[in-house]
C-alpha cells in the first residue's frame, strides 16, 4: 500500500493533503473500522528528524493497512512540505498544514479529531521508532483497558543531525561517538570540510534498516531524569504519587475512547510545556492505569532547544494550577524551585495525604497555611526564587508565623511526617526556628 496522491481543500485555519487510498481501485478503499491505530504526530520546524520518524513507521510488524499516520504541521516554515510531497509511505497517510501556528494542544486536538483508529499513539515528530514499537502499543491495549501506556519514560536520546546552534560540547560528545564507526566517520569528516552553516544530517533513510542510530545514542538530563523515577518504581508505578507524570505526548499511547470521557488537550495551554501532564491528571482522575513499557521505547533526535523554553513552561505549569489548584499538583512547584528533589517530594506528597487523612481537623490550620505556601512557590518561580523569603512572600504577619511554628511542633510530636516537616522547616529557614 503505497500513497497514490494528493488532495488539497481549503478550511479556515488549516489546509489538508490527504494520502489514504491503498491502492488505485477507489472501491477498496479503507473503511474507517479497519483502522486499528491513529499515530498522532504534531510538527513544527522540524525537518529532516521528522522524515526519519516517517520512514521508521514505514518498517513496522504492525499490519500497515490498519494503522494511520496523522501529520499535523503546524506552519513550519522548513521543508516539510516540500520534502513530505516528495515522499511515499505504506501506511494511510494524512498530511494537515495549518495556516497559522497555533500551539502543541490545538494541533493534537485536530490530529484526534479526525482520527479513525480506536487506539490512539501521540508521538512527537522528531522520534525514531523500533519495528515493533506499534505492534506493542496495540498489543498493550488487548490485555489491559483503561490503560495508558508510557514509552516517554524510557528517554533514548540520538544525535541524528548537527544543527549550527549546537555547542562546542555537543560538536565534541558527537565527534567521540562516530570514531568506531566508519560510515559515520565518513561523514563528520565530510562535515568538518564543506563549510556548511545549516542543519547537517548524520543519517539517512537506509540507516532505519541497519539501526545506525543506536551508534549515537547518548545521555542527557531527561534520561537522567526519568530514570530516578524507572529505577525507583515498578512498571505501574506503585508507590509514585505522580503516575500522570507517564503522560508524555513524545511517545504514550490509550484508546480513543478514553479521551472522548476526559476531553481533549486543553487549548488554553499555549507554547511550551504541560498540556500533556494537564491531560494526564483529568485521566489519572477519571480513575485511568499507568504503565510505563521498555517495549515501546524510542529514540528522540536531539535538536536546539528555544531560549525561552523555561519561561513558557513556568506560564503553563502556573496554569496548570490554575485549573488544578490540587496539592497534588501545587506541590511540583517544590522540585521545580529546586527546594527538593523528585523522590523527596512525592515522600512529602505521600505524609501530607496520610496526615490530611488521619487527622483532618487538627491538622486543618497547617492545611491552610501549606497550600499558601505552595501557590505562592508557583508565582515566585518566574523569577528567581532562590534568593525569595517565601514567608515574606506569602504574607504571613508574626501571629501567622508563630503559628505555623505550633502546627509544626503538634506535626513533629506525632513521629510519622517526618520528610513534610523537613521540607516545612526548611522553607521557614533558622531565623524563625
Amino acid at each position: 500500500m503505497e500513497n497514490k496522491r494528493f488532495e488539497t481543500k481549503s478550511q479556515e485555519l488549516m489546509e489538508e493533503k490527504e494520502s489514504n487510498l491503498p491502492n488505485q481501485n477507489k472501491k477498496e478503499l479503507i473503511k474507517d473500522h479497519d483502522i486499528k491505530v491513529s499515530i498522532i504526530i504534531p510538527s513544527y520546524n522540524k525537518y529532516p528528524l521528522n522524515l526519519l520518524t516517517l520512514y521508521s513507521l514505514n518498517k513496522q510488524t504492525f499490519d500497515l493497512s490498519k494503522m494511520e499516520v496523522l501529520f499535523i504541521d503546524d506552519a513550519s516554515t522548513d521543508q516539510t512540505l516540500q520534502i513530505l510531497q516528495k515522499h511515499q509511505f505504506s501506511y494511510h497517510f494524512r498530511y494537515i498544514k495549518c495556516k497559522r501556528n497555533i500551539g502543541r494542544a490545538k494541533v493534537r486536538n485536530i490530529g484526534i479529531k479526525y482520527s479513525r483508529g480506536e487506539i490512539l499513539i501521540f508521538l512527537d515528530a522528531e522520534m525514531i521508532t523500533e519495528p515493533e514499537f506499534v505492534e506493542n502499543h496495540f498489543k498493550y491495549h488487548q490485555l489491559m483497558d483503561n490503560l495508558v501506556l508510557s514509552g516517554g519514560m524510557y528517554y533514548n536520546a540520538v544525535y541524528s543531525c548537527i544543527f549550527p546552534e549546537f555547542d562546542r560540547e555537543q560538536i565534541k560528545e558527537i565527534y567521540t561517538m562516530t570514531r568506531n564507526n566508519q560510515v559515520l566517520y565518513d561523514r563528520i569528516e565530510n562535515y568538518k570540510h564543506s563549510n556548511i552553516i545549516a542543519s547537517y544530517p548524520l543519517l539517512e533513510r537506509k540507516d532505519i534498516d541497519t539501526k545506525l542510530y543506536r551508534e549515537l545514542k547518548v545521555k542527557t538530563p531527561s534520561s537522567y531524569w526519568y530514570n530516578i523515577i524507572l529505577k525507583n518504581f515498578d512498571a505501574q508505578l506503585n508507590g509514585f504519587h505522580f503516575p500522570w507524570m507517564a503522560f508524555l505526548t513524545g511517545n504514550v499511547s490509550l484508546r480513543k475512547k478514553l479521551i472522548e470521557q476526559v476531553g481533549k488537550f486543553d487549548d488554553d495551554f499555549i507554547n511550551y510545556g504541560y498540556e500533556d501532564w494537564e491531560l494526564g491528571y483529568r485521566l489519572y482522575k477519571a480513575g485511568a492505569k499507568y504503565l510505563a513499557s521498555k517495549t515501546v521505547a524510542a529514540y528522540h533526535q536531539e535538536h536546539p532547544v528555544g531560549e525561552n523554553r523555561w519561561q513558557e513552561a513556568m506560564r503553563n505549569y502556573h496554569l496548570f494550577t490554575l485549573k488544578h489548584p490540587d496539592v497534588d499538583v501545587l506541590i511540583l512547584g517544590l522540585e521545580l524551585a529546586r527546594i527538593t528533589d523528585l523522590l523527596m517530594m512525592n515522600k512529602v506528597l505521600g505524609e501530607y495525604k496520610l496526615l490530611v487523612q488521619n487527622h483532618p481537623n487538627e491538622s486543618l490550620s497547617f492545611q491552610k497555611k501549606f497550600i499558601e505556601i505552595l501557590k505562592t512557590i508557583v508565582l515566585l518561580l518566574k523569577i528567581d526564587i532562590r534568593h525569595i523569603d517565601i514567608l515574606n512572600a506569602v504574607g504571613f504577619d508574626l501571629d501567622q508565623r508563630n503559628e505555623l511554628l505550633s502546627d509544626v511542633n503538634k506535626i513533629k510530636k506525632l513521629k510519622e511526617y517526618n520528610n513534610l516537616i523537613y521540607i516545612v522547616e526548611k522553607i521557614i529557614g533558622p531565623k524563625l526556628k
